[in-house]
Order: C-alpha cells, then structure tokens, then sequence
C-alpha cells in the first residue's frame, strides 16, 4: 500500500487532519507525507480546510476530502433481502447522499434489471460524476474472476451478474459478500471505528461473518474465510442438530416458542467459538440482532464463556439496514483510491 493510500484511508476513517498529524498516526516521516499530500492536493482528491488547534504555534491546516472532485461519487446495492434491493449513494468521504431501494422477484433478470434500475435512479441525484458501482450479495465471491461462486439464495451463481450489470449502465462494477462489505463499514465510520480486531456477525436470511485483524480484513487464501454456514448448532429440543442457516432462519425460529431465547444461546455459543478461536477486542451483531436491541446483549453476555476469561465488548452495527450497501460503495471508493495513485503516479 502507497504513502498516499495510507493517507486517504487515513483520512477516511479518521476525518481531516493535518500533515503532522498523518506523519505521526502513520509513522512517516514528515516529508514523506508532506511529498504524497502536495502530489494528492494537485490531482483534486484532497484540499486544504479549516486550521486545527494550536500547539503553540501557528494552527495547522487541516487536509480533507474533495467532494466535488470529478468521478468522486460512489454507489451501493445490497441483494440480501429476499424481495427487496437496496442502494445508497455516497461522496468521496463516505458520507450519504442519497437511498433508495426497489422490489424484485429473486430471478436473474430481475435482479440485473432492478440493480440497473436502482443505479439509474441515484446516478441522477449525483452532484458529481460516480466512480462506480460496488455490489454486496449474500454468497461468495472470486476477486479474481469478480464472479458469484455460491449463493444459496439468489440465482447469481457463475452467472457473470458484474460483466453483465456493467454492459447496462457503462460503470463498473465491484462484487463483495455481504457481510464482509458491512463489516468493513463499521471498522470505517461505525461500530469498529476505534479498534483494529472485531467480528462481525450478521444473521438475516442466513448467517454471515467477517473478521478484521489488525487492521485488515481478513480475506483467507480464497477470499471466502468466516463461512459458517456448514456449523452444526443443536435441535431446540436437543435430540439432533442442524446448519446454522436452517437452525437461526427466521421462519425456524418464529415457529419455535421462545424462538427469541434459542438464538441467544445459539448466538453465546456461536460468539464463545469463534471468540475462543480469533481473540477479538469485540464483537460487532448485526442483521436482525439490531431488531431485539442491547437488551438482547444485556441477556446475551452472561451466556458467553471465554477461557481464560478476558474482556470482549458487545455493540450492535450501526450501518442499519444499509450496512451492506454502505460497504459496497466504500468498497468502489477504496479501489478507487488504488487505481488513483496507479493512475496518476503517486507512489510514494
């Protein structure tokens, strides 16, 4: 990664801050930062704001991001709910523009005409040129091949949907899972923002995860590490057991009588596994955890039993409904943030 990518995620994740400021949370050396800000101010990416609190001597000038630079818009659509779209639009620091969402009837060419329909309808409300389009979808992807490799609930299977959706709206197209792209918002701009190790953990239609390690997230040799999906939990009765997609399903857990109480322990013992395995400082719950509330963690935490015994903090994602479309789009900007020093030549 570039002096300059560093800057900008900085800068994301962070808000304005000074040259000095960079250097130090960065552990540059001041001309080195100084070289990569002056090359980043005259392509247009960033500009020079407000002057920061003195130290005693002349108040430095703080550096922010350029919203209104060309092609500084980015767009995000989430295919997670079984009959709704969602899609956001954001600036060049990650900040809403605009939402919007539409129904679908989950067939391939529904999805791929709604998606473009959506795209169309937040392209228009874009002060500036969008830079692209990312996609968050509730399965797996290749990174190499931008390609669903499984998706248990969507016909987008080896479908080429990004080739395709690209080919329509003439932007292109950045495909992600789901959960990954929810927890990469949160380490950004929610519930992670000041931690380097969490796990997130998504329960909707089906069960998703994803794991930050100081700092990154943590992808795995193929892209697709944090699938649990094959986890076998226990019957509500005890007597079998079952995937965790089918035990913690929606319509599985409002038949059940307490279906409420069944997910929370499921939930401590899923939370106690992977904490047990990974060490994070938190854990990060979102999908439809956000419904039952932090009275559902109150309840929760008694639950979980880490051995030895050490301190794991508990907060619901704040991405709301949209987290996953919020990460897609910061997924493009992030790319974008690569191609632009490629581009343009800034590599230090």
């Amino acid at each position: 990664m570039t002096t300059s990518e560093k800057i900008l995620r900085t800068l994301l994740r962070h808000g304005a801050a000074s040259r000095s400021d960079l250097a130090r949370t960065l552990r540059l050396s001041r001309p080195a930062v100084s070289s990569a800000v002056e090359q980043l101010l005259r392509n247009g990416t960033l500009h020079e704001g407000s002057c920061g609190a003195s130290s005693g001597g002349k108040p430095p000038i703080l550096l922010e991001f350029n919203v209104d630079a060309p092609a500084a818009g980015a767009i995000g659509i989430d295919i997670g709910h079984e009959t709704l779209l969602r899609g956001v639009l954001c600036n060049a620091a990650g900040e809403v523009i605009a939402t919007t969402d539409a129904t679908h009837e989950n067939t391939f060419d529904s999805l791929l005409l709604r998606s473009a329909g959506l795209i169309d309808i937040l392209q228009k409300q874009a002060p500036v040129p969008v830079r692209g389009v990312g996609v968050a979808v509730a399965g797996q992807v290749d990174y190499r091949k931008n390609e669903v490799v499984y998706c248990g609930n969507f016909p987008l299977k080896g479908r080429e949907f990004a080739r395709k959706l690209a080919e329509r709206i003439k932007l292109g197209i950045l495909l992600d899972n789901r959960a990954r792209c929810a927890a990469q918002w949160e380490y950004f701009f929610g519930a992670a923002r000041e931690i380097e190790d969490f796990i997130f953990i998504s329960a909707e239609r089906g069960i998703g995860t994803a794991t930050y390690h100081g700092g990154r997230l943590f992808s795995g040799r193929a892209g697709v590490a944090g699938e649990i999906r094959d986890l076998l939990l226990p019957t509500p009765d005890g007597r079998g057991v079952l995937p965790i997609e089918r035990a913690l399903n929606e319509k599985h857990l409002a038949s059940l009588p307490d279906g409420r109480s069944y997910l929370r322990r499921q939930s401590a013992y899923i939370i106690t596994l992977l904490s047990n395995l990974l060490d994070p400082s938190r854990i990060v719950l979102g999908g439809r955890f956000r419904e039952y509330g932090e009275e559902f963690i109150s309840e929760l935490i008694p639950e979980i039993h880490l051995e030895p015994e050490r301190q794991l903090s508990i907060e619901l994602a704040r991405g709301g409904r949209i987290g996953a479309a919020l990460g897609a789009a910061l997924n493009t900007i992030l790319t974008g943030f690569s191609t632009l020093t490629r581009q343009q030549g800034v590599s230090s």
